[in-house]
Order: C-alpha cells, then structure tokens, then sequence
C-alpha cells in the first residue's frame, strides 16, 4: 500500500465491495458515489459507468482494477480498516443458547444485535473463544468469524470482521454478510475490557461445556500434529451422553474418534483422564475412525490394534 491517507470516501468504497451479495447495481452506485465524494481513477470512472446487464465477472474486474489503482486493498486480502474512526461505538458480548441446541456468541454494538442482523446466528464459543480468544485485537490485523447461518453451519451464511488495534482504538470491518453499512470502532480500554470479560465468564457452561474447554485449552496441539492428527471437535455423545468424545483429523483421509466415560466424575477429572489418554501413542489408544474419501478401506497407518471402523 502507497503513503496516502485514507479517509471516509475510501472506506465506503471498501465498505460496499466488502458487502457480499453487493450485485452490479450496488458497486456501479458505489462508484459513482465515490467518484462525487472525490475519489478518481480510470477503471473507477469505467465501473461507474458500466451497466447493470454487463456480465458480473466484467464488473468485478472492474472493481479490482479501481481499488488497485485507488490502492485501496481488496476487502479478506488486506483486512482491516481504512479510515481512523473516531472510537464512539459500544461493544457488548453475550454467550447463550441457540436453536440447534448449542450455544452462540452474540455481538450487540450500540445496544443492537448484530448476529442475528449479519449471517443469523452467532458463532459457537470453541470457535471463537476457545482455546484462542480470538476476539483480542493488535496492531497485526486479523480476521475473525462472527455469524453463521441460522441453519448452525459457517459458510452456508457467514460474518466475518477484521480487527485492528491503532493505537487508543479497536477497528472492526464488516466482511461477508453485513449488519450494518459502515465498520464501528471502539476505545481500546473498553473494547479489551468486554472481550476479556466474556472470555472469562464461565457461567453459562454445562459440564460438558466445562470439559471440552478444559480439554482443548491444555491440549498438546504439537505432539498430535506429530501424527498427523488435528483435533476438530469435542462434545457429549448425541446418543451415549455418558461418553465423551474427542473427534480428530488426519489431512482430508480420516476422522478418529477418541472415547472417555464419564463414570461420575465431574468436569475437571474427566479433563485429566482425556489428557492422559492423548498422551499416550495413537496406536495404544481405544479409537474409532471414518475415512473421509470413499477410496480409504483401511484404517490410518498410526492405528492400533484395538482401533475400529465407527459406522456413521
């Protein structure tokens, strides 16, 4: 990116190619709003005049080639904001059941909820909490789900954000699916106030909840990947509430299913007795697993004797 100061008229030209769903109409209106609050290129005056019946992939070119010229970054290439907004908005996080029978994080700027108003529902606490609180903001921008489809799946409705910390402020950018038609900044203090607040706020856990934070928080994420293993969710059996799973990943070949019963203990116990278990080699573990490509017949080389193919 060159030294110019961006300003308000770049970040609503980012702002509406940011939008998805933004169709030709949105962005040539874009443009030609862009082009009245002062912004000027070559490709930005031929997208502003372009027509809502030329062919979409001759749009998007268009819009490329503008910010590029603009140097404006394309919105999930650079993340992050462009203009310094002033740090009025208020931010709110709440964690609490949704209707598939999980539990969503939902985000309030200004007093309005802004997950059910982007994607529909808001992110499930282990994909965003936990392990990584992945809502902390630093000079570094990130990027960050923070809706999903009402239907429970990421990627079938998405909100994202990119977040950035500049100086006594916090930028979020809307990506994807967006609540609301500007990004929202927020004082540096009280935005880590709230984002360290939720993530500490337990109170909402199950035992089960309590269990697989516990385990995924002080899991030993290197040694898995050793063995080519990614932990991919952890969770009460939806038939067997009385066992626990940990479900893993080897690449795009297998799902392996590590099982511990309960047996009466409580959260913490059960936590230990799942670590130990993932400490020990794969092949001494009692595992299930599942190929993901109909071309695997046989187990995964790390398995055991004692592991077996789970029906699903």
């Amino acid at each position: 990116m060159g030294s110019r100061r961006f300003g308000a008229a770049d970040q609503a030209l980012f702002d509406v190619v940011a939008r998805r769903g933004a169709d030709n109409a949105a962005l040539i209106q874009g443009a030609c709003q862009a082009l009245i609050d002062g912004l000027d290129s070559p490709a930005l005056r031929d997208l502003a005049g372009a027509s809502v019946r030329d062919r979409p992939t001759d749009v998007h070119e268009l819009v490329v080639a503008a910010l590029a010229e603009l140097d404006i970054p394309y919105p999930g290439t650079i993340v992050g904001p462009l203009a310094r907004r002033p740090g009025v908005d208020v931010l709110r996080l709440d964690i609490g059941p949704a209707d598939d029978g999980s539990f969503q994080v939902r985000v309030h700027v200004n007093g309005a909820e802004m997950t059910s108003a982007g994607a529909g529902l808001g992110m499930d606490p282990y994909d965003i909490l936990i392990p990584t609180n992945r809502l902390v903001a630093t000079a570094v921008p990130t990027r960050s789900p923070i809706a999903r489809c009402g239907c429970g799946v990421y990627g079938c409705g998405s909100t994202d954000i990119a977040i950035v910390r500049d100086g006594d402020l916090v930028h979020w950018d809307w990506l994807l699916e967006m609540p609301m038609g500007r990004g929202v900044s927020f004082a540096a203090a009280d935005y880590d106030a709230e984002v360290d607040r939720v993530a500490r706020d337990h109170s909402w856990e199950t035992p089960a909840r309590t269990a697989g934070r516990l385990v995924l928080t002080d899991l030993d994420y290197d040694r898995l990947a050793a063995f080519g293993l990614k932990p991919s969710w952890v969770a009460n059996h939806y038939r067997y509430p009385e066992r626990f799973l940990v479900a893993l990943t080897i690449r795009d070949d297998y799902q392996v299913f590590v099982t511990t019963p309960w047996r009466g203990r409580g959260p913490e116990e059960l936590a230990r007795a799942v670590h130990a278990t993932l400490a020990a080699p794969p092949a001494k573990w009692n595992a299930t697993w599942h190929p993901t490509r109909p071309a695997l017949t046989g187990p995964p080389a790390i398995a055991g004797r004692s592991w077996r193919r789970e029906r699903i």
